[in-house]
């Protein structure tokens, strides 16, 4: 559902003109599978708590946003509520996931060739599983993004990003505490007809008080190590024909006390 009242408001004045400015998106997909045949929760299809021990599956993505200015060159602005929820069953037991969070997000134009970006989220993460321990958790997290984005001209954009990110496991569950603060720069030159090329180097101090080999390491951890940590990657896109696509990604991080580790890959498109 997309309600954009610019589109039948724009000329008008006064009140109308003002939430001529706003727009609003929802998506919603649900598929669930359910046990229970008591009263309406068996047939509502937003009844569906991961805990509960009659829903046998569930694959639900309800998202929202509700934009400012949304087409204005100098401000703009978003506020964004999701909600996701997973639940599988398995031959040993279920599985579940729940991810929800409420993120606001704004953009300034400070000159025509720079913009300012800043996003703040919080929201929660849980893990249940019920066929094996050291699985389930329950994670408060909270991060505020700020980004500046230079752009000379079509052809190269670069970007100074930052990160400040704030994560806890439910005090009855561990309460393990994770707190990350990165910085990094991206460059991306567009080749006119031939392609592009990408390249990125991200530094990130990791505080975290926790076992880092385990489900809920790897997750507040965002698969790097505690300490100080290195990512780079470099991208290229080529066209060599109207009817093939050439894509070449390399990707690299180094963790304190843990070799480098190189990863890439290549992909060839065809068009029909």
């Amino acid at each position: 559902i997309y309600w954009k009242p610019g589109r039948i408001w724009s000329s008008k004045k006064g009140v109308l003109k003002f939430l001529s400015r706003f727009a609003n998106q929802s998506r919603i997909r649900i598929n669930r599978k359910t046990n229970s045949f008591d009263g309406v929760d068996a047939f509502n299809p937003f009844f569906a708590r991961i805990s509960d021990t009659s829903l046998i599956s569930t694959n639900s993505n309800l998202r929202n946003t509700l934009f400012f200015n949304r087409t204005s060159r100098i401000f703009g602005a978003e506020y964004t509520y999701q909600d996701i929820r997973n639940k599988t069953l398995l031959a040993s037991g279920f599985d579940s996931r729940f991810n929800q969070f409420h993120e606001v997000a704004m953009r300034c134009n400070i000159k025509r060739k720079i913009t300012f970006k800043l996003s703040v989220k919080i929201g929660e993460k849980i893990s249940e599983v019920d066929y094996v321990t050291g699985r389930n958790y329950s994670i408060d997290y909270f991060f505020i993004e700020p980004r500046i984005i230079y752009q000379p001209n079509t052809l190269l954009t670069v970007t100074l990003d930052g990160r400040i990110s704030d994560k806890q496991n439910l005090m009855q569950l561990g309460g393990e505490l994770a707190k990350i603060y990165e910085v990094g720069s991206t460059v991306k030159y567009n080749q006119v007809q031939k392609g592009s090329i990408q390249g990125g180097l991200k530094m990130l101090n990791i505080q975290y008080n926790g076992n880092s080999n385990s489900a809920l390491g790897f997750e507040m951890l965002e698969g790097l190590s505690s300490g100080l940590n290195y990512t780079w990657n470099i991208g290229y896109q080529m066209s060599i024909s109207k009817n093939l696509q050439l894509s070449i990604q390399y990707n690299g991080r180094k963790s304190e006390n843990i070799k480098i580790i190189h990863s890439g890959g290549m992909e060839l498109r065809a068009f029909f």
